[in-house]
């Protein structure tokens, strides 16, 4: 298979977004044997304008950006009238795929690290970097989140996604003024009440994000002013930072606090957000300050490499993008020689021949098991057709139901309303935080189905049966 036939020759695919598949190619007929990452657009958005649009403006306006943390936009590509972006390949994982390995949150000084380059490089791209005119493009990402930054291997941050961005630049095609696009929680409260964007909406966001990376929790918030900041001040009580004084630790809650103001006049400017950061790593003893680099080396490095790796062919086999693929690299169309290549369903046949065969020998087997256990020879089994199934992961599905005047956190999630669950199974916590600052600490039984309520004067239920007292953990209005 001629794995070069194009102008790209792709080696992997990275992964997929809402609208299109990021690949890992070289440059087909370059000496240097470079990489480069491959944003194709979907199939399925090839003929939907605004989509198209927005992809080429987000190549135009990166290839305007030359900052070492923010991805690299090399060239714009048409490909069959569709835009193929060129950009920096980074070799390394998204701090998303940093949290699910480490549950409880990165290290402090890793996330705090991170944080304060992300936002220097938003302060960068919204007042510094001029267009054709020498004018600041004012760009705004407007959907910072963990899985839009990356840590190289080498402990180079990186901010990626300037899908939805908004900026003030020539030749922009796509109408973003009004766009309300991004992800809950991180979209701050004013892009919901249609509030025209600015740069503080990317410092909300950035803070949200640190919040995250510091717990291992995704702080969950109101958009009542008054309940916004009482459920922010309750959970910035889970950062916990070793190597820091109860002084500097409340300077860094009193950072985020400000960072995610319910007023945007209130938070800090990108620039002011970073330079607050950098004082609070100084605030973390060394022996606990671990620097980008270390931890790339020690912990990125070992994860990148050991991901799953997918090849193109697998990623779009029987898909509408498997001709568009050929267009881009030749590779599934062509062998060395420009044929096609050869149908490898004629190589099923031992294969069938030894499923059936071994299928066979599983219905013998289970009939002369049947006989066995009818005679009371062996011990009592369950029928394997009628035995339920066990989830994939272990969890069973949980419904939760608590009053309109709280927040509940249970098995570590954050419930801000009614909610269904995927929860282990057994003995689990759940904490109810009401306005009136009471707490209440409960503990049911999670199982399949099993439906939760609280049902007032301290106590819940669970499939509305009787009530089961709760421990008070706070009175009502208790100081802080």
């Amino acid at each position: 298979m001629n794995r070069a036939a194009g102008p790209f020759e792709i080696l992997e695919v990275l992964g997929e977004g809402s609208f299109g598949t990021v690949c890992v190619a070289r440059v087909t007929g370059d000496p240097l044997r470079r990489k480069v990452a491959l944003k194709i657009l979907k199939g399925t958005y090839a003929r939907n304008q605004k989509i198209l649009n927005r992809t080429r403006d987000e190549a135009r306006l990166l290839s305007r950006i030359s900052h070492p943390n923010i991805v690299r936009v090399e060239r714009l590509m048409d490909v069959g009238g569709r835009p193929v972006v060129v950009m920096e390949h980074v070799q390394g994982v998204s701090l998303d795929q940093l949290l699910a390995r480490f549950k409880q949150g990165v290290p402090p000084a890793v996330a705090v690290e991170a944080t304060r380059q992300c936002c220097l490089a938003l302060h960068v791209a919204y007042n510094e970097v001029a267009g054709e005119d020498g004018r600041p493009l004012r760009v705004i990402h407007r959907d910072i989140k963990p899985s839009n930054v990356m840590l190289s291997i080498h402990g180079e941050l990186k901010v990626l996604d300037f899908g939805i961005a908004k900026g003030e630049f020539e030749g922009r095609e796509a109408e973003t003024e009004s766009v309300v696009m991004g992800s809950r929680p991180y979209m701050a409260p004013e892009r919901l009440d249609g509030v025209s964007d600015s740069p503080s909406v990317d410092v909300y966001s950035s803070g949200m994000s640190l919040f995250e990376l510091l717990t291992g929790r995704t702080m969950s918030l109101s958009i009542n002013p008054i309940t916004h900041d009482q459920a922010m001040n309750r959970q910035l009580k889970f950062i916990s930072v070793e190597g820091m004084s109860a002084t500097a630790l409340e300077d860094l809650r009193g950072v985020i606090r400000r960072m995610c103001a319910y007023d945007r006049d209130h938070r800090p400017s990108a620039h002011d957000a970073s330079r607050q950061l950098e004082q609070l790593m100084y605030a973390i003893d060394p022996s606990h300050r671990i620097p980008l680099e270390e931890f790339a080396r020690t912990v990125v490095q070992p994860l990148y490499e050991s991901r799953p790796r997918i090849p193109p062919e697998e990623a779009t086999r029987a898909t509408e993008d498997e001709e568009f693929f050929r267009e881009v690299t030749g590779q599934f169309s062509q062998s060395s020689s420009g044929t096609k290549v050869a149908d490898s369903s004629v190589n099923w046949i031992p294969y069938v021949f030894v499923g059936v065969l071994a299928l066979l020998l599983l219905l013998f087997g289970g009939l002369a098991l049947r006989v066995m256990l009818s005679r009371g020879d062996g011990p009592v089994m369950v029928d394997p057709i009628t035995a339920p199934e066990a989830s994939a992961d272990g969890k069973v599905e949980v419904r939760i139901w608590i009053p309109s005047d709280a927040q509940a956190q249970v098995a570590g999630q954050f419930v801000p309303q009614a909610s269904k669950l995927r929860l282990y199974e057994g003995p689990t916590l759940m904490e109810l935080y009401f306005d009136d600052n009471s707490e209440l600490s409960c503990e049911f039984m999670a199982t399949e189905g099993a439906a939760v309520r609280y049902v007032g004067e301290q106590a819940i239920s669970v499939n509305d049966g009787a009530a089961v007292a709760c421990r008070v953990t706070r009175e009502p209005n208790e100081a802080e």
